[in-house]
C-alpha cells in the first residue's frame, strides 16, 4: 500500500509536469509557426512587390513613363503568381494599368478617393512604399495594393515628386498558402493589420472569430504593422489522459519508468525547438536572440577574461543582389558563413545579426592576439558560385576588447560596431580596431555618398566602359556644364552616352591611337593623357586635356576614370 500510495502521488507529480510541458511545447510550436509563416509571409510581399521596384528604375531611367510599359508589366506579372495589377500613377492619377481589364474607369485620381488620399498622402509625405487593404476588386475579389512614390532629382538638388508604381496583390490568394499550412498541421490563425500612419489593427484573415490567448509573431512592411496569431486547434488543453486506473498495482512502477522516459523525450523536443527559434534558417549560425544569449552567458561565467568582439558586413552587398538576384546574395552570405565557421568556430561564437551583417566574439583572446588571424580573414578574397559563375566580394571589420575598452556586451558590441564604420569611412575592404575618438562626428561623413562628392566636385569627371561602345557610365555636374548642357539626360542626349560622342570628329581616331599607346606604355599604371577638341551644345569649340585611367572592376569590367580640363579658358 504504501509503495503504491508513494509511486501514485509520483505519478501525480509527473502529469502534472507533463501537462505543464506539454502546454509550453504547444506554445513553443505555435510561436515558431507564427515566426515562420510571418517571415514567409513577409518574402512573398517582397517577391512580389518588387514590381515596384522594377518600375521605378525604369521610370527613373526613362524620365518618366516607361516606353514598353506593357511588356515590361507582363513579363513581371509571369515570375508572381500573386500579382492582379500593375499600375503607374504620375502625379497620383493612373495613367496605365496592365492588363488593361483590370482598369475600373478611366483615369482615376488616388488623392482625389476618399478610401485612399489618407494612405497615398502618408505614402507620398513620408516617401514610404506602402501596402493598403484589402479591399474590393471589380473582378469580385479582393486585392492589396502596394503604393511605391518615385521622385526626381530637380539640378538645384531639390526633389520632385512623380508619382506612384503600383502593384495590385490578389487576396486572399497570397495568404492561401500560409492558411493551408496551417490548418493542415491542425493550428488555428488570424492575421491582423494596421493602416500606414495608424496602430489600430484590423482583421485581414481569421480561422476562427475567438482564439484563446494565441502566440503572435509582428512584423512591420509597406508602412504597416502585420500581426499572425496562432494557437492550437483544440486549444491549450493537454491531450494527455489524467485518469488513470487505480487497478494498475504492481505495474504502476513500471507505467512511472514509461512516463520518465516520455518527459525526457519531450524535454528533448523542447530543447530542439528553443535551438530552432536561437539559430538562422539562412546560415546555420547564432541568429541575434542566439548569439546575445551566448555572448551574455560566457561574459557572465568569465567577468575578467579578456575577449575580444568582433563586427563583419559584406562591401556593397546590395549590389551583389541589384546586378545579379537575392539569391546571389544568399549564396554570398551562406559562403561568408560557411568560411567564418571554418576559421573561428574553435575559438569563437559566431552568428548573423541579420542582413548582411555579422558578428563573432573570440573568449579568452585579447585583441593583440585575435588581430593577426582577424587581418588575415579580411584581406582574402571571398568567393562564391552562383549560377554557373564564380563571384567575388570583400568584407570590412571592426573589433573591440573586452573588458579594457568595454565591460557589458552591449557597449563591448557598440564599440565594435564603431570600428567599423572607421573601415568604412576608409573605403571599405579592411580591418579596424575600436578607438575612443570613433564616434557619430566620423559616422557623420558617411552620409556623403561617393557619388553625391563626385557629382559635386569642382572638376570635370567622366567614367565610360573600355569597349567597342564606349557607353558612358558615370558624368558629373562640371563635366555636365563643361558641354553647355543642365541635366545629365540633357548631355546624354547630346553625346549619344558615348565617348565617341564626347570627342571632336576629326580628332577622334588621333585620340583613340595616343590613348591605346599611352597604355600599352604605361604598363600596371594604365594612364594616359591627351589633348583634343570638343564641341559644346551651343556650338562652342573648347580645347581640353584628358587625363585618364584604365580600371579593371568586378562588375563592369573595363573601365576609364577620365578628368578633363579646360585648357581653353586658359588662353
Amino acid at each position: 500500500m504504501a509503495v503504491f500510495v508513494v509511486g501514485l502521488l509520483i505519478f501525480l507529480l509527473i502529469v502534472s509536469r507533463l501537462a505543464k510541458n506539454e502546454e509550453m511545447m504547444m506554445r513553443d510550436r505555435c510561436s515558431l509557426n507564427a515566426q515562420i509563416y510571418a517571415d514567409e509571409l513577409e518574402k512573398d510581399f517582397n517577391r512580389s512587390s518588387i514590381a515596384t521596384d522594377m518600375m521605378a528604375y525604369m521610370i527613373m531611367d526613362e524620365g518618366g513613363m516607361p516606353r514598353n510599359f506593357a511588356k515590361a508589366a507582363a513579363g513581371m506579372m509571369q515570375r508572381s503568381p500573386y500579382i492582379d495589377s500593375i499600375q503607374l500613377a504620375p502625379d497620383g492619377i493612373i495613367a496605365d494599368v496592365y492588363p488593361e481589364s483590370a482598369r475600373i474607369i478611366g483615369k482615376e485620381n488616388l488623392f482625389a478617393l476618399p478610401d485612399r488620399v489618407q494612405s497615398v498622402t502618408y505614402s507620398r509625405d513620408n516617401k514610404a512604399t506602402i501596402i493598403q487593404g484589402p479591399f474590393q476588386l471589380s473582378e469580385g475579389h479582393e486585392g492589396l495594393a502596394v503604393r511605391q512614390p518615385i521622385f526626381f532629382e530637380n539640378p538645384d538638388g531639390t526633389e520632385r515628386f512623380w508619382g506612384f508604381s503600383i502593384v495590385v496583390l490578389k487576396a486572399p490568394d497570397i495568404f492561401e498558402s500560409m492558411a493551408n499550412d496551417l490548418k493542415a498541421t491542425h493550428n488555428e490563425y488570424r492575421l491582423s493589420k494596421t493602416e500606414p500612419g495608424d496602430d489600430e489593427y484590423h482583421v485581414v484573415l481569421a480561422s476562427r472569430e475567438y482564439l484563446d490567448r494565441p502566440e503572435a509573431q509582428t512584423f512591420f512592411y509597406g508602412g504597416c504593422y502585420w500581426k499572425l496569431e496562432v494557437m492550437p486547434e483544440r486549444g491549450w488543453q493537454p491531450s494527455f489522459p489524467l485518469v488513470l486506473s487505480f487497478l494498475l498495482g504492481l505495474g504502476i512502477v513500471l507505467l512511472l519508468t514509461g512516463m520518465t522516459m516520455l518527459l525526457l523525450k519531450l524535454q528533448e523536443r523542447r530543447s530542439h525547438l528553443h535551438r530552432m527559434a536561437n539559430t538562422d534558417s539562412l546560415t546555420g549560425l547564432y541568429n541575434r536572440q542566439g548569439f546575445d544569449e551566448a555572448v551574455s552567458k560566457w561574459l557572465r561565467k568569465h567577468p575578467e577574461e579578456k575577449a575580444t568582439a568582433v563586427i563583419i558586413d559584406i562591401d556593397n552587398f546590395k549590389l551583389v543582389n541589384d546586378l545579379n538576384s537575392h539569391r546571389a546574395g544568399d549564396e554570398a552570405l551562406k559562403n561568408l558563413a560557411r568560411t567564418m565557421q571554418q576559421h573561428f568556430s574553435d575559438v569563437a561564437f559566431v552568428g548573423r545579426n541579420g542582413g548582411d551583417e555579422f558578428c563573432a566574439l573570440f573568449r579568452g583572446m585579447s585583441a593583440a592576439e585575435a588581430g593577426p588571424l582577424l587581418d588575415g580573414f579580411a584581406t582574402r578574397r571571398h568567393l562564391f558560385r552562383y549560377d554557373g559563375k564564380v563571384h567575388s566580394y570583400t568584407i570590412s571589420m571592426g573589433y573591440a576588447e573586452y573588458p579594457t575598452q568595454a565591460r557589458s556586451r552591449s557597449s563591448l558590441f557598440q564599440c565594435a560596431d564603431a570600428a567599423l564604420y572607421a573601415v568604412k569611412l576608409r573605403g571599405k575592404q579592411g580591418l579596424s580596431q575600436y578607438q575612443p575618438h570613433v564616434g557619430e562626428a566620423g559616422r557623420s561623413q558617411l552620409a556623403f555618398g561617393l557619388q553625391d562628392i563626385a557629382m559635386h566636385l569642382p572638376g570635370a569627371i567622366l567614367i565610360y566602359k573600355a569597349d567597342e561602345q564606349e557607353e558612358i557610365l558615370f558624368a558629373n555636374l562640371e563635366l555636365i556644364h563643361l558641354f553647355d548642357c543642365d541635366t545629365l539626360e540633357e548631355f546624354l542626349a547630346y553625346t549619344n552616352g558615348t565617348f565617341r560622342g564626347i570627342v571632336h570628329p576629326d580628332d577622334y581616331d588621333r585620340v583613340e591611337t595616343s590613348i591605346d599607346e599611352q597604355i600599352a606604355a604605361s604598363g600596371s599604371t594604365g594612364t594616359d593623357a591627351v589633348v583634343y577638341r570638343i564641341i559644346t551644345k551651343k556650338g562652342r569649340l573648347r580645347r581640353v586635356l584628358d587625363k585618364g585611367r584604365l580600371v579593371d572592376t568586378d562588375f563592369y569590367g573595363r573601365i576609364f576614370y577620365v578628368v578633363l580640363l579646360d585648357e581653353s579658358s586658359w588662353d
